[in-house]
């Protein structure tokens, strides 16, 4: 039964885990049983980023996107961070920064439901778009909870330093057990 309590049991696998485990926690999770729907936002200017939870150790955020929205080129500040798509098609596009330091696309990736990625500042930049003919959803883990990161400006050619916010910190209550010794 679809459930937005259902998360409760996600939250408690990844608490009961380290993040080498996450990226199979992402993968083997059932994303049917639980309803997004009390933690969606959705603007026409912009994607959303709408935190389900928040601890030391992760954060959750299920971000919106309308048709053609996109994030900026950036990197995620040296935490890691998995985006797993639940509705819709998104593109993923690498970059690095080449021996002139000038930013350089490596390569795209095309994601459908129940794919993901991965993505560290090791791997270098990225940017993600809606190419849906509608909405997309995807969920975004990152490892630790990520604050500020560099945006690229197109204006300017260079990265420039952004504190991230939310659009909506849902107030759902999530109980973990405390970890195993």
């Amino acid at each position: 039964m679809k459930s937005p309590e259902n998360i409760q049991e996600l939250v408690q696998q990844l608490s009961d885990s380290s993040k080498t485990h996450y990226n199979s926690i992402m993968n083997g999770f059932d994303f049917n049983t639980i309803d997004f729907k009390p933690f969606e936002s959705w603007s026409s200017e912009k994607y959303t980023r709408n935190c389900m939870y928040r601890d030391a150790q992760f954060e959750l955020l299920l971000l919106c996107w309308e048709e053609g929205q996109e994030t900026s080129i950036h990197n995620h500040d040296g935490k890691d961070c998995w985006v797993y798509l639940l509705e819709g098609k998104m593109e993923e596009v690498f970059y690095t920064l080449d021996i002139n330091n000038t930013l350089k696309e490596t390569h795209l990736q095309s994601m459908t439901p129940h794919q993901s990625s991965f993505m560290n500042d090791n791997i270098g930049f990225h940017k993600l778009r809606n190419v849906f003919k509608g909405k997309s959803i995807s969920l975004h883990l990152y490892a630790k909870p990520i604050e500020q990161c560099q945006f690229y400006c197109k204006n300017s050619n260079q990265f420039i330093e952004r504190k991230l916010k939310y659009d909506t910190f849902n107030e759902f209550v999530i109980e973990t057990k405390p970890n195993a010794i």
